[in-house]
Formats: C-alpha cells, sequence, structure tokens
C-alpha cells in the first residue's frame, strides 16, 4: 500500500481499491484506528466506487513527522485535502467526493466539507463528535488518557478501548470477535501518536466548523447505546 507526502511533510499511508474510474469515496476512521477499520465495507463499495482508506498521522502505519510536535485538527484537514488531490490528478474521477467517517474521522470530514463544500458531494457519519474544547469534562478525559498511555503504554488505551466502545449493560451480548477487533487496533497504534491525537481532540484550539457552510447530503449515524459519542 502506497504512502503520499503532504505539504506539511506527513508520510499519509494509504489503499485504494475498487473501480478507478468510480466516484471516489474516502474512509476516515476514528481514535486509535486504521485503514482496516473499514475493511469489512470493501466488497459492497468496489463494485461502483474507488474506495480510498487513509492512516491519520500517528495512526496506523503513517509515522508521526516530528515526535515533540503536537498534531491538530487542522493538520489532519490539510493532509486529507493534499491527498485528494494527489488522487484526482490522473484525471479519472473528478467528481465530488463522499467522505465516510467515524468519531474522530467525522470531526475531520465536517471540517474538511465546511472548509472546501465544493470538493465534497455527501457525508456518511458514524458516532459523530464535536469540538471537546468547551466541555471540561470531556478535555479531562482526553488528557487523562493522552498521559496514561504514555505512563502505562498503548495496552492501557486498548484494554479501554474494548470496553468503553461496547454496551455495558447485559440486555445485549458483545460479539467476542468485534472487542478483540477493536483491541488490536488500538494496540497497533503508536502510543505517542495515541497520546497526540487524544490533545489534538482536546485542544482549546480547536473549534467546531461552520456547520452552515456545508451543503451536501449528509446522513449521521449514531447507536442507541453509544455513550462516547451520542448525538
Amino acid at each position: 500500500m502506497p504512502f503520499f507526502t503532504t505539504k506539511n511533510q506527513t508520510k499519509v499511508h494509504y489503499a485504494e481499491d475498487g473501480n478507478p474510474t468510480g466516484q471516489i469515496i474516502i474512509c476516515l476512521h476514528g481514535l486509535g484506528g486504521s485503514i482496516e477499520t473499514f475493511s469489512s465495507l470493501l466488497p459492497f463499495l468496489e463494485g461502483n466506487y474507488r474506495v480510498v482508506r487513509l492512516d491519520f498521522e500517528g495512526l496506523g502505519k503513517s509515522p508521526l513527522t516530528q515526535q515533540n510536535k503536537a498534531l491538530s485538527i487542522a493538520r489532519y484537514v490539510s493532509d486529507l485535502g493534499d491527498l485528494i488531490s494527489h488522487i484526482q490528478k490522473d484525471g479519472r474521477s473528478m467528481s465530488p467526493v463522499v467522505l465516510v467517517g467515524h468519531s474522530l474521522g467525522s470531526i475531520v470530514a465536517l471540517h474538511f466539507a465546511a472548509s472546501e463544500p465544493n470538493v465534497v458531494g455527501g457525508l456518511i457519519l458514524l458516532g459523530v463528535v464535536r469540538s471537546a474544547s468547551h466541555v471540561q469534562a470531556v478535555r479531562e478525559r482526553m488528557l487523562d488518557m493522552a498521559s496514561k498511555t504514555r505512563e502505562q503504554g498503548i495496552n492501557f488505551a486498548a484494554d479501554l478501548a474494548a470496553t468503553t466502545n461496547f454496551p455495558s449493560d447485559s440486555e445485549r451480548q458483545v460479539n467476542p470477535t468485534a472487542r478483540d477487533f477493536i483491541r488490536r487496533q488500538v494496540a497497533g497504534s503508536d502510543p505517542e501518536g495515541y497520546a497526540k491525537t487524544c490533545e489534538a481532540v482536546a485542544d482549546v484550539g480547536h473549534k467546531d466548523p461552520d456547520y452552515s457552510r456545508i451543503v451536501c447530503k449528509s446522513l449521521l449515524i449514531a447507536g442507541d447505546k453509544d455513550m462516547i459519542s451520542p448525538i
């Protein structure tokens, strides 16, 4: 799978599948995720669409550009724009792209759609979240996760994700395969990259985009037991 270096010098790991002339669908994963988050969707999309999956900087196989430099939502958005321009250079898929975003990916998708309304033709957002800069309890939780991941290692974050990403009540049986998938995804992350991503979400400079600039059709999906990012 290829890498692309953005204007920020981010080395973005990404994958392309499906119809090379189809409309582009770009899949944006959540905190601790990777391109593998969306692997199960490929059989349903690759016949008609050009499916692009990417790893955000510091997660999956996209390395941190600088260990001592903070990450930001604005940086993710900028890197996404550069990658889209790179992919469309071949002239095969020039129609507006569809962004599929989960959690962190939904934040990036919303910001990009607001900043580049002519580039985005649709949004499909799962577990939609917004800026946490004004919610002190959420900021403290994210910063605590960053601190403990640095202190205790990535397995701390993996075990936490495998617990908090599923309903705690007994009315639903959690598929062990799904829980193991979440744990493996997060455990495969760079611990410093994971911590920096938590800090990017909690940063006081991270504000909501101007939602009035988002003009494309949008589908927002939320789980009725989702306690992390309920609508």
